[in-house]
């Protein structure tokens, strides 16, 4: 259904810019209705299944009670499809004919070729932080880190701080010899 409505789409739009623009319009119509013979091969494989699906049903009626419903809904479906696919190509084929005809005439007057365009280079403005981190940058990869791995070193500690070591009986000796008594 998707490759018929995209079809329905690309005729709309045909048939508005056909007078301006007949070679782009011809070629739009030229894609859909390569589209549609897509959707009508994809629409035979569907009315197969079911065809198939019909049969497995007879041989079996008791395996699905709410399959004859199913296939009565799929089958609606599948014809409704097919006058939408039908009615669809028989617009599509005919304004093909008609802007195909135009040209031959000279009714339809081809527009220009397209001129080739130019790539327009497009710069995006840098947000501040990362202007003012490349303007304090430093030229070398040294100076650059230098101060991260001066700040990663651990200070050391003052004489005053040191704990003093373990004994061998598992814990540490008193740090001032104070005698309560």
């Amino acid at each position: 259904m998707r490759l018929i409505d995209s079809s329905l789409r690309t005729l709309i739009v045909s048939e508005r810019c056909a007078a301006r623009r007949p070679i782009s319009s011809s070629r739009k119509l030229d894609a859909a209705s390569g589209r549609l013979v897509t959707a009508s091969a994809r629409l035979s494989r569907a009315a197969a299944s079911l065809v198939e699906a019909h049969e497995c049903l007879a041989r079996e009626p008791e395996s699905g009670p709410g399959a004859p419903a199913f296939l009565i809904e799929a089958t609606t479906r599948l014809l409704h499809v097919g006058k939408w696919l039908s009615e669809t190509a028989d617009h599509v084929f005919s304004l093909h004919e008609d802007v195909l005809h135009g040209l031959q005439t000279g009714e339809l007057v081809p527009e220009q070729p397209a001129q080739p365009r130019r790539r327009r280079i497009v710069l995006v403005p840098r947000p501040a932080p990362v202007r003012a981190f490349l303007r304090a940058r430093l030229p070398r990869v040294v100076d650059r880190i230098s101060a991260v791995l001066q700040r990663r070193r651990r200070t050391r500690l003052p004489a005053s701080l040191r704990v003093p070591r373990r004994t061998s009986q598992g814990r540490a000796p008193p740090l001032f010899p104070v005698c309560l008594l």
